[in-house]
């Protein structure tokens, strides 16, 4: 069966110009960029784009309100506006359009960063040729395309609103992808909430899903935007942690530890939220697959619960 992505990408989705706005105040990179998209391109050639330019945030915006815009190339570096800020004021304006990240080689970190906020890709200013400018353009616009149809579908946990296992590992699989193309690094957290049962059996169904919605509620809390969370069945939780090193992991468990902590300073429960945590790290250019991720997680998980040597969250 085609993937979304593919099946958008097909003779008979792909419109005639895809209306391309950038955002750009260099006036030679965008010389560039218009040089490039102008015209039949190599590799596909009938692929078009209508490439419209503004060379400040407030230009930029004014256009995205009221033109067509599918893609947004844009600079961070802006007379008008710098760094991620930038980003944010143009996912706002358009939280629908795709956002590709122009970055110079001096300053990769904003484009790790940018794509934690939210962009779908980051394109190297000063490696830019058609083949690659194309590419980040079509990726880009697979990316929120597939975002935008696990919005439509029922990808989400019903209880918590989290991502049910199925949008999990959708967004995991193409997350996957980009990291090893971006050459960076993914962390898996499985977290299993220990003693479900019991609450149910002692406290009833309803206070049950009340330690479900709060759990969920809890890992928002210490994830970013561009991470996932889900609910991956009955008691057991999933965060992928997107650009994660190995110390990403093990911090997100502590911030959950200190959250859950606040939280029973602040609120009376009849019971101790305790969890078993797995954790997993993938490290950039190390090779291997979302699987062995995910059965090193889950692996890790278990034996976590198997040996008595859960993270105990308890009551200040």
């Amino acid at each position: 069966m085609p993937s979304v992505a593919a099946e958008y990408w097909s003779a008979a989705h792909v419109p005639s110009a895809i209306p391309v706005l950038l955002i750009e105040d260099d006036s030679d990179y965008s010389e560039l960029v218009h040089h490039l998209l102008d015209g039949p391109l190599g590799e596909l050639p009938d692929l078009q784009f209508s490439l419209v330019s503004a060379t400040t945030l407030a230009e930029g915006l004014a256009r995205l309100s009221r033109d067509d815009i599918k893609v947004v190339l844009l600079d961070l570096t802006l007379p008008d506006s710098t760094g991620l800020q930038t980003l944010a004021r143009v996912r706002h304006e358009a939280p629908d359009v795709a956002v590709v990240v122009l970055t110079g080689a001096g300053d990769p970190a904003w484009a790790t960063q940018a794509l934690q906020e939210g962009a779908q890709d980051y394109l190297l200013k000063h490696e830019t040729d058609e083949r690659s400018l194309v590419r980040s353009l079509r990726y880009s616009m697979e990316r929120q395309r597939l975002l935008a149809t696990l919005a439509s579908l029922s990808l989400t946990d019903d209880l918590t609103h989290l991502h049910n296992r199925r949008g999990f590992f959708t967004l995991a699989e193409r997350q996957w992808t980009l990291a090893e193309r971006q050459n960076s690094g993914l962390s898996l957290v499985f977290a299993d909430l220990d003693g479900l049962k019991e609450i149910n059996d002692r406290h009833g169904h309803q206070e049950g899903d009340r330690a479900l919605t709060t759990t969920a509620r809890l890992l928002l809390d210490v994830c970013r935007e561009a991470d996932i969370a889900a609910r991956l069945g009955g008691d057991e939780f999933g965060l992928m942690l997107v650009g994660a090193d190995e110390n990403t992991g093990p911090e997100v468990v502590e911030r959950l530890e200190q959250s859950v902590r606040q939280l029973h300073r602040q609120q009376q429960q009849p019971y101790v939220l305790s969890f078993s945590v797995g954790l997993a790290h993938h490290a950039a250019g190390t090779g291997g697959s979302l699987d062995s991720l995910v059965a090193e997680a889950d692996a890790n998980m278990y034996e976590c619960k198997r040996l008595r040597q859960s993270v105990r969250l308890r009551r200040a």
